[in-house]
């Protein structure tokens, strides 16, 4: 079983917007979409607290390798599989 996403990222302190117009808010409620794991690919690297995301286990292996000299396949986050 993969690991699950929420306890594991990182955490920061949230900033409070103060530039933010309602109409920009409204813009970009125009432009939000819902979306399916079909749609929308997402793996991550929980590997040493990585936590890149890439669009293909192909991509994330590529970077284990060169970025963690390793190709063990666990400690992906994925909706895909």
């Amino acid at each position: 079983m993969p690991p699950s996403l929420p306890s594991l990222l990182p955490h920061k302190p949230a900033l409070q917007d103060i530039d933010t117009t309602p109409e920009q808010l409204q813009a970009a409620l125009d432009l939000a979409k819902v979306t399916s794991p079909d749609q929308t690919p997402i793996y991550i690297c929980a590997f040493q607290n990585c936590f890149r995301l890439y669009p293909t286990r192909d991509r994330l292996m590529l970077h284990r390798k060169r970025d963690h000299d390793s190709q063990d396949d666990s400690l992906i986050i994925t909706w895909n599989e």
